[in-house]
């Protein structure tokens, strides 16, 4: 139990030092000829975010309870992430980088879902 709370943790801690760290100029930019590359990086962080999150709540017990604890824990984690960003120089909070981090959460605990069932 202790290592699964560790690494939820941990990836939180990763996870809100790069969601409100100030940006590096490169938000706006082109990323290989992909102008929105960082609604990407907002779905792949907040998949594994998911993930984590199911499976450092393994200590509540059923798939049910650990998947509805990663829902709400990864959505209380975009709001204050894209709220915080207000606060920070050269960032904005974003409804479309919310509905990325939403759909990487949803998307990621689906298949978390279908993969425990079997």
């Amino acid at each position: 139990m202790r290592k699964e709370i560790l690494v939820l943790a941990a990836w939180t801690l990763i996870l809100l030092v790069l969601m409100v760290a100030p940006p590096g100029g490169t938000a706006d930019r082109e990323f290989l000829g992909f102008r929105h590359w960082d609604k990407l990086a907002h779905f792949g962080l907040f998949g594994i975010t998911g993930v984590i999150s199911a499976y450092g709540a393994r200590f509540l017990g059923g798939l049910r309870v650990r998947l509805f604890f990663a829902l709400v824990f990864g959505l209380s984690l975009a709001m204050i992430t894209e709220g915080a960003q207000h606060f920070i120089a050269g960032r904005s909070g974003s409804f479309l980088d919310f509905t990325a981090d939403l759909a990487g959460l949803s998307l990621a605990l689906l298949l978390y879902a279908l993969v425990r069932m079997r």
